[in-house]
């Protein structure tokens, strides 16, 4: 479901309750501003954001997704976890050790993406990570697929690890492979990052280097107002 799809579906549940923009905002925590934002399909609300307007609407989030649960279906959201980007590239126990918590988020959306709950990951950007500013802004959180894999998409924007000052962590970048030469390419969306480039051993697998795929992504909430 895009965002003005989500936005005509909030505006048509607050107003089969007889909720008022103003009224829906102060329910869910919220500035009126963002919630009339939303409902424009001008703002992408968070995952918990979503979950907020679904229970100050006594609603479930897959009904605001325009998918509810089947019968006998388990439930409606999956507790994934969210860690920094400064530690989102390390190894399975060190993650464990630095999950900051867990968003909840609509099985139906990571269906509709095609991810494995067990293989989703959120990671919070950076506020100082400005390369793919054109597309995905500092401060974001990203939905990564960290389900392994043999082959990238060109272009496509993943995770990569990354090892700088001491610190594991992970940038966003768009990938490309030159599987003759085994050189993977970094590029970023902002001019002001040049590209750069990480050679991949012989035999070494993706998922050394290659952290998750990025399959969605949402802006910083803006300041209550």
């Amino acid at each position: 479901m895009g965002i003005e799809e989500l936005g005509a579906v909030l505006r048509e549940t607050r107003v089969r309750r007889g909720m008022s923009q103003q009224a829906l905002a102060d329910k869910a925590a919220l500035s009126r501003n963002f919630v009339a934002q939303i409902e424009r399909g001008e703002s992408t609300p968070t995952v918990a954001t979503v979950s907020r307007l679904a229970a100050a609407l006594v609603t479930t989030v897959g009904e605001l997704l325009g998918e509810a649960s089947a019968a006998g279906e388990p439930g409606d959201a999956v507790a994934v976890p969210l860690v920094a980007d400064r530690i989102a590239a390390g190894p399975p126990l060190l993650l464990a050790d630095h999950i900051e918590g867990h968003e909840p988020l609509p099985r139906a959306l990571l269906r509709s993406l095609g991810v494995d709950p067990a293989q989703a990951m959120l990671v919070r950007v950076g506020k100082d990570q400005d390369s793919m500013a054109e597309t995905i802004p500092p401060g974001a959180t990203v939905l990564l697929d960290r389900a392994p894999r043999r082959e990238i998409v060109p272009q496509g924007i993943y995770a990569v690890r990354e090892d700088a000052a001491g610190e594991t962590g992970c940038t966003i970048k768009r990938l490309v492979l030159d599987a003759a030469s085994r050189v993977l390419i970094l590029l970023s969306d902002n001019p002001a990052h040049l590209p750069r480039a990480i050679r991949l051993r012989a035999g070494q697998p993706l998922s050394d280097v290659i952290v998750g795929r990025v399959v969605w992504w949402a802006p910083p909430a803006p300041p209550r107002r």
